[in-house]
């Protein structure tokens, strides 16, 4: 049976994905200088994203060190640049220098599969924004797990823990590896004394992701509250309304 070639798609700075690429591409686009040690590049076969520098196929080939423009210079501690993040809804109102500015706030942080993010009943300290894999919001009732949301790339969860100390409401458990972006209640009252204005973009965007969400939960209830009483063989039949019609007529 042939064997199956790697496929790549680079993420590239004109904030552009390109690909599928396979490994000759891949080089060869390197040799025309348009990657550098830091770009990113997703890999279909493990299904994750790296850097070039990572990438076996591009070891020895190329540019040495950390020596590159500053256009391929990763930004912040967390080795994110602006660009990377327009693909996040969170960020797509924000410019380039305020979502850099917050990206040195929080941290990346991995967990791997199946592992516990964070727990009901734990106190909260932090929110989660996912930028790889998938995680599932869930409680546990007699002994059993309850599902309430499965959540991916962009998604966050924990939001209300920038503002209230209290306990987690629910597990959220990773389904797959994952990267997230974490940040600390003390990180966003900096980012709020300090830079108001990307404190209010931020928190605009949630805003309206929740509105989603709320409008989304609200749909669900009225369906399955409809469901069940079908289920049951309650009607309501609209008398009032048939006596006026007949009335009227």
């Amino acid at each position: 049976m042939p064997e199956v070639p790697e496929q790549f798609y680079v993420f590239a700075d004109d904030h552009q994905a390109y690909g599928p690429a396979d490994t000759k591409l891949l080089q060869e686009w390197v040799s025309q200088g348009h990657l550098s040690p830091q770009s990113w590049i997703y890999h279909a076969g493990s299904d994750s994203w790296m850097r070039a520098e990572g990438v076996q196929a591009l070891k020895g080939l190329l540019p040495s060190g950390r020596n590159v423009s500053g256009a391929h210079q990763a930004l912040g501690p967390t080795g994110l640049k602006a660009g990377q993040m327009r693909r996040i809804r969170l960020f797509a109102e924000m410019t380039d220098d305020q979502i850099d500015l917050f990206l040195e706030l929080v941290e990346k942080v991995k967990v791997r599969a199946f592992s516990a993010i964070v727990k009901r009943g734990e106190h909260a300290e932090s929110m989660y924004l996912i930028l790889e894999g998938e995680a599932r919001v869930s409680m546990q009732n007699d002994g059993k797990e309850e599902l309430i949301a499965t959540l991916t790339i962009g998604d966050f969860f924990g939001e209300v823990a920038l503002l209230d100390a209290g306990p987690r409401s629910a597990d959220v458990i990773a389904n797959k590896d994952c990267t997230l972006l974490k940040l600390t209640r003390d990180g966003f009252k900096s980012i709020m004394e300090t830079h108001s204005d990307i404190a209010a973009c931020f928190l605009m965007s949630m805003n309206r992701f929740l509105s989603d969400r709320i409008r989304a939960g609200n749909e669900r209830f009225t369906q399955a509250k409809n469901f069940a009483r079908r289920a049951t063989g309650e009607v309501t039949a609209p008398i009032s309304q048939m006596k006026w019609k007949r009335d009227v007529e």
